[in-house]
């Protein structure tokens, strides 16, 4: 499993070609599909409070790794509107917007 640093080397792969978007709020944010829930973690399934299976602590593990990871970049992991289980690594668009776009 990756650690943070890892994580955070991961994700800074991605920031230069992270698409443009509009948050539900109509705040302009830039935002990376990571993959399907099922298939970063750890255990290959969805955990939700209903759940008859314990959450093993090395999904716990990864989810906040991936977390700290996140936010040590300003950003955060977020799940997708239309589908809880696409994951979405997001970040503030603190760049102006040039005219004309």
């Amino acid at each position: 499993m990756l650690n943070v640093k890892e994580m955070e080397e991961e994700l800074k792969k991605y920031m230069p070609n992270m698409e443009k978007v509009e948050n539900m709020d109509g705040e302009k944010i830039l935002s990376q599909y990571l993959g399907s829930y099922m298939s970063m973690d750890p255990c290959g399934k969805y955990h939700h409070c209903l759940s008859p299976n314990d959450v093993g602590e090395e999904c716990i593990q990864y989810w906040e790794n991936l977390e700290k990871a996140a936010d040590n970049l300003g950003g955060w992991i977020t799940s997708g509107e239309g589908d809880p289980t696409d994951i979405f690594f997001e970040l503030p668009n603190n760049k102006e917007e040039e005219e004309g776009e």
